[in-house]
Parts: structure tokens; C-alpha cells; sequence
């Protein structure tokens, strides 16, 4: 059988296609590699807005002065209140991760009812 030369071309097609299996599964886990730290950010982004707010709104139940820079191990988060009418307390709320990455909300807060009336994602 070997004499006439189907061992060698077979063994290298054998390679050839292990090869680009390996590649392809390498390139399918470095895909999700790259997914997972995504969602991974956004989901620390999403945990510091969401305790800042809760401080925020505890701190203005309480006639309290709310910090404008709250620091995380993760990040950084900027609120600022802006308080026109008792009805409608708007809270900017912007957290930024150490490699640059940021979410935006805005909070419209009803003081008389004691609750938000709207929830604004992505906003500036």
C-alpha cells in the first residue's frame, strides 16, 4: 500500500484539517473571550449607577448633600442634581471604568411621591 504513495498526501490532509480545526476553535474562544470582558464592564458599569442612584436618592430623602464624585475599586461615577422643581429632581449620573469605558443615566425624581418617574439610559 505504501508503495504507491497514499500514506504521506493522506497524513498531510489529516494535519491540514486538524489545523484549521484548532484555528477555527481558537478564533470561536477568543471571540468569546472578547464577549464575556464586554459584558463583564458593562455589568460593573451597570452595579456603580445603580448604587449611586441609591445613594443619591437616600441622600436627598435625608436633606443630605450628595457627593459629586463617587470612587469605586472599579471606576469612577459624576452625579449631579439638578433641583428645579420638587416634582421633577433631575439626577445625571456618568460612571467611567479605568480603561475608558462609560455609561450615561439620567434620573427624573419625584420628591413628593418618592420615586422615580423616569429612567433614562445612554443620555447625556
Amino acid at each position: 500500500m505504501n508503495s504507491r504513495g497514499y500514506i504521506f498526501p493522506a497524513v498531510l490532509v489529516f494535519c491540514l484539517i486538524f489545523s484549521m480545526l484548532t484555528a477555527h476553535q481558537l478564533l470561536i474562544y477568543l471571540g468569546e473571550k472578547q464577549f464575556l470582558t464586554a459584558q463583564r464592564e458593562q455589568l460593573q458599569l451597570g452595579a456603580m449607577i445603580e448604587k449611586s442612584s441609591r445613594q443619591a436618592i437616600s441622600n436627598l430623602e435625608k436633606n443630605k448633600d450628595t457627593p459629586t464624585r463617587i470612587v469605586f475599586d472599579q471606576g469612577v461615577v459624576d452625579c449631579v442634581i439638578s433641583m428645579g422643581d420638587p416634582r421633577a429632581i433631575e439626577i445625571k449620573i456618568s460612571a467611567s471604568l479605568g480603561n475608558h469605558q462609560t455609561k450615561s443615566v439620567v434620573i427624573y425624581y419625584n420628591s413628593e411621591t418618592k420615586s422615580i418617574t423616569k429612567w433614562v439610559e445612554g443620555a447625556s
